[in-house]
């Protein structure tokens, strides 16, 4: 998966550079409500344009992972708090039950059923080991 990533990122990369320097002979002035950028090439202004662009979903992605990286220590401690209090007072896990609709005759009520899992649990990927901290 990386690699794909890395391969989409210089394809990407490419694609830029190409068209930049394909436009670097046509100057274009840039206008944003009052304020007028000087005359430059149309390709520094589309490679400026993807470097700032780049710039921003960085910053976006960092500040999400610090908050990912703090909601997971928090988990991470509440986890061990709860295995302390699991420890301290053993009790027999209990199955989980479910009430179905009558499948006899009109009028013998719900029957209940315990539940049972379908499917064995599978790890996400990824997720195989546990956080370094």
């Amino acid at each position: 998966m990386f690699y794909l990533v890395l391969v989409m990122i210089v394809l990407a990369g490419g694609v830029i550079t190409l068209v930049a320097v394909q436009n670097l002979s046509n100057t274009t002035q840039l206008e944003v409500l009052i304020w007028q950028a000087p005359a430059l090439p149309a390709g520094l202004l589309i490679l400026g344009a993807f470097i700032l662009g780049a710039l921003l979903l960085y910053l976006s992605s960092v500040g999400s992972a610090i908050s990912d990286r703090k909601q997971i220590r928090k988990l991470s401690q509440r986890v061990k708090e709860l295995e302390q209090q699991q420890a301290q007072s053993p009790q027999p896990p209990q199955a989980p039950s479910a009430m179905m609709p009558p499948q006899g005759p009109a009028g013998s009520g719900p029957t209940p059923i315990q539940m049972q899992p379908t499917a064995p649990i599978m790890q996400m990927p990824g997720m195989s080991g546990p956080l370094k901290s």
